[in-house]
């Protein structure tokens, strides 16, 4: 399979002052799918919801955090060139 690349998208990022592992987590997990819309999708939540917890304007789901921390995880080991 390929691994997908990661470029600018709109999933824009929390403050440093900010921030917290919610927040990088769905982060990073945006940019790894490609954007708000196919996290949103691929989570089963509205984009609106994803966009507020990234900007760290409330925590997510913990169901909606490890399927975040699932792609990120995922990512990293094909990445690494396993799978």
């Amino acid at each position: 399979m390929e691994r997908p690349a990661l470029i600018a998208t709109d999933c824009g990022g929390a403050p440093a002052s900010r921030a917290t592992v919610y927040s990088r987590t769905l982060q990073r997990a945006c940019e790894v799918l490609g954007g708000l819309q196919p996290l949103a999708k691929h989570l089963g939540v509205a984009a609106d919801d994803l966009a507020r917890w990234i900007d760290a304007r409330g925590e997510p789901p913990l169901n909606v955090f490890l399927a975040a921390v699932d792609v990120v995880l995922l990512y990293a080991d094909r990445s690494r060139g396993s799978a």
